[in-house]
């Protein structure tokens, strides 16, 4: 019995020193199941494996340090400022959160440097 041969249309992943837009632009096109069918995905060496759990670890263990440094402010808006302002959010392609963020801190370092 002939094997069927799987055609592929996917060229190999770009090289470990493609700049980051090459390597999103690859991985945003193919999916993990379409680069599995082609060959290209392989289990991790225990080495790597080793590296992905220390990096793990150590994301999440900086992830809580930020969670329990920080503390929160609300601010009321009126529905018609909040649509304003998230129109203006989305046109910068930022979440409002952090555009607020960023504006609020910017002109605390403009107050901070005139007094």
């Amino acid at each position: 019995m002939a094997r069927k041969k799987i055609k592929n249309n996917i060229p190999p992943p770009p090289a470990a020193t493609a700049s980051p837009e090459e390597l999103s632009s690859y991985f945003e096109k193919y999916e993990l199941n379409e680069l599995e069918t082609a060959g290209y995905v392989r289990d991790l060496t225990p080495e790597e494996q080793k590296d992905v759990d220390y990096l793990t670890e150590h994301c999440r263990a900086r992830v809580e340090d930020r969670k329990s440094a920080r503390t929160q402010l609300n601010l009321a808006l009126s529905a018609e400022q909040l649509d304003q302002f998230t129109r203006y959010a989305n046109k910068k392609h930022l979440p409002p959160s952090t555009l607020a963020r960023a504006w609020l801190l910017e002109r605390l370092d403009a107050e901070l440097k005139q007094a």
